[in-house]
């Protein structure tokens, strides 16, 4: 009888407890804050610029960021555009680790991944991002299509071995339409509205110690372990964008665009990869699997909230020949997170917001940039040879909550072949 009594109290505890002991994957964990985000692709032009350039035009990916730029855009055509983003660099290259892992030996692989770990400091991060993406416009009708591994990084202590990694992948498929006012001989206004369809799927944090446990000796279980023991949250959103474009003589642009409505995430917890690729695809990644039989879901149709912003810019794009051809751009993001605020608070509010960019095309082959946002700088180059086009730019980003807290420098590299 005793037996029976204590095997009801652990099945009690067990049923009435295992949701107070349910690990949350949500973005209110911090360690997943960071896959709350909206998505954005990663423009190597702006970012160059210090992250302004609302009301820039002539690109293939301008619609991306205001659709209102796909008024009269002509054709244009990117196939394939890859961007691959490198953090820490600096720090990366200053702590000796690839010195270590070119050795190839243990010991040095070993030495190399603690001096890679020593680079992340306390905090939310990113360790590697890449984006790849095929885009086209034709008259004022724009279509792209894109997909980036995003590997983000947590470090909750001092202690290097405790980062936490968050890997993640997300799909879009953007479809934008744009027309003009004419206003008067110089003046316009020109109007675009995109839709997207996004999906975005992260897996749970792993360390490093789990990493070296899936592993084992001899390594032969890895990819198993990693696709049948790892839980995946995966969902999707249908964010719209509309945006307007005051076209002014003298090559004067204000640019206003309401970006992510209707962004949230509706989102599904599955108990691993092959369990997502099983409901979702309807096969799994790996046959060998040892998983219980039952439901793939652990919890379906939870939120992820991401919250719509009013974004404004001026650009300024003088026209004083083909040789030398300069844009200065001044943006401002989130302009109504500073309603409300006054004195101190305000003037904090724009410096945090604002962003300034300038760009110099040079003999319709090499573009100069430079930027500043939150008071770090950037700068960028970019190659146009035929249908090949190289850009690359080096920034920082902040991280913490305020400026000054965690800053963490950024090189992308971005190659497309046909319309820059």
């Amino acid at each position: 009888m005793k037996k029976i009594k204590s095997i009801v109290i652990i099945a009690l505890v067990i049923i009435v407890g295992s949701p107070l002991f349910a690990v949350d994957y949500s973005p209110t964990n911090t360690v997943y804050k960071q896959a709350a985000e909206p998505f954005v692709g990663t423009s190597v032009r702006m970012l160059g610029m210090g992250g302004a350039g609302l009301g820039v035009k002539g690109y293939h990916d301008s619609f991306l960021y205001n659709p209102a730029n796909l008024v009269r855009s002509g054709f244009k055509f990117s196939f394939p555009s890859v961007t691959v983003t490198a953090y820490n660099p600096k720090a990366i290259l200053e702590s000796g680790a690839i010195e270590e892992f070119e050795k190839g030996t243990d010991a040095g692989m070993v030495a190399g991944a603690q001096k890679f770990l020593n680079v992340f400091e306390i905090g939310p991060g990113d360790v590697l991002t890449t984006d790849v993406s095929t885009t086209i416009t034709i008259g004022s009708f724009g279509l792209s299509l894109q997909a980036q591994e995003r590997l983000m990084s947590f470090t909750p202590s001092a202690d290097p071995l405790g980062t936490k990694l968050v890997a993640q992948v997300t799909t879009a498929v953007t479809a934008g339409f744009g027309f003009r006012i004419p206003i008067a001989e110089s003046i316009s206004i020109d109007l675009g509205i995109s839709a997207q369809a996004v999906y975005k799927a992260y897996l749970a944090e792993m360390s490093a110690s789990s990493i070296t446990d899936m592993i084992g000796d001899d390594g032969s279980d890895f990819a198993a372990e990693f696709l049948d023991k790892t839980p995946l949250m995966a969902g999707y959103a249908l964010p719209l964008s509309a945006g307007i474009n005051f076209n002014f003589p003298f090559g004067l642009t204000l640019s206003t665009v309401a970006k992510n409505i209707n962004g949230n995430y509706t989102m599904s917890t599955y108990n691993s990869a092959n369990d997502w690729a099983e409901e979702v695809l309807g096969q799994r990644l790996s046959e060998d699997s040892d998983s219980s039989p039952g439901s793939s879901t652990i919890e379906t149709d939870w939120t992820i909230e991401s919250p719509w912003r009013l974004d404004a810019g001026l650009t300024w794009k003088p026209n004083i020949g083909s040789l030398i051809r300069p844009i200065i751009a001044v943006d401002v993001v989130d302009v109504m997170a500073m309603s409300g605020k006054t004195g101190d608070a305000l003037t904090r509010a724009f410096f945090e917001q604002t962003r300034l960019g300038a760009s110099v095309r040079l003999l319709s082959l090499l573009d100069f940039r430079y930027g500043l946002n939150k008071g770090y700088h950037s700068i960028g180059v970019g190659f146009d040879l035929l249908i090949f086009h190289i850009d690359a730019a080096y920034y920082t980003q902040e991280y913490g909550s305020s400026i000054g807290e965690k800053s963490i420098d950024a090189l992308s590299l971005r190659f497309s072949l046909f319309s820059r």
